[in-house]
C-alpha cells in the first residue's frame, strides 16, 4: 500500500471521515477509547503524556494526509477531533455525566469556534487543522471540570 494512503486512512479514521457529520462521528468513536484509558487507571502523568504524544503523532499524520487533499482543512480529516476529545477528558474523572457534558461542550466549541478559535484555521498545514480542536478540547475540559466541581 502506498504510504500516502496509510496517512489518509489514519487521518480519516478509516471510514469515519466519510460519514455524515464526520466530526461528531469521530468524537463518538473516540468515547470508547476515552473510557478504556480511564478504566486502565493511568497516572496523571501518563495520561498527560499520552495526550501530548497523540497530539504530536496526529499532527504528523494529518500533515502527510493533507498532501492528498486540495483543501486547507478537509472535513474528511477527523483525527483532529480525536485529539480534541482526548484533551477534553484528559485527567478528568470519567462518568456518564462527564462524558455527556464533555461531548457536547467539545462539539459546541469545535463547531461554533467562539472566542476567536476560528482564527486558528488560518494557520498553515496541520497546525491550522489541529489548533482549533486543541483549544476546543481545552475549553471543554474546563467546562467539564467546572460542572463536576459544582455537581459533585
Amino acid at each position: 500500500m502506498e504510504p500516502k494512503n496509510i496517512f489518509v486512512r489514519l487521518a480519516t479514521l478509516g471510514p469515519v471521515g466519510y460519514l455524515p457529520a464526520p466530526g461528531t462521528m469521530a468524537t463518538l468513536v473516540t468515547i470508547p477509547l476515552v473510557l478504556l484509558l480511564y478504566y486502565l487507571r493511568l497516572s496523571f502523568e501518563f495520561h498527560a503524556f499520552f495526550v501530548i504524544f497523540i497530539l504530536f503523532v496526529g499532527s504528523k499524520i494529518i500533515g502527510k494526509a493533507l498532501e492528498h487533499f486540495k483543501l486547507r482543512d478537509p472535513s474528511e480529516i477527523v483525527f483532529d477531533e480525536l485529539i480534541g476529545c482526548f484533551i477534553t477528558f484528559c485527567c478528568v474523572p470519567v462518568s456518564w455525566i462527564s462524558l455527556f457534558i464533555g461531548f457536547f461542550a467539545f462539539r459546541f466549541f469545535d463547531i461554533f469556534k467562539p472566542f476567536g478559535i476560528k482564527k486558528c484555521e488560518h494557520l498553515y498545514g496541520s497546525l491550522g487543522v489541529v489548533a482549533d480542536d486543541v483549544i476546543a478540547g481545552i475549553l471543554a475540559n474546563l467546562v467539564v471540570r467546572v460542572f463536576l466541581y459544582y455537581l459533585v
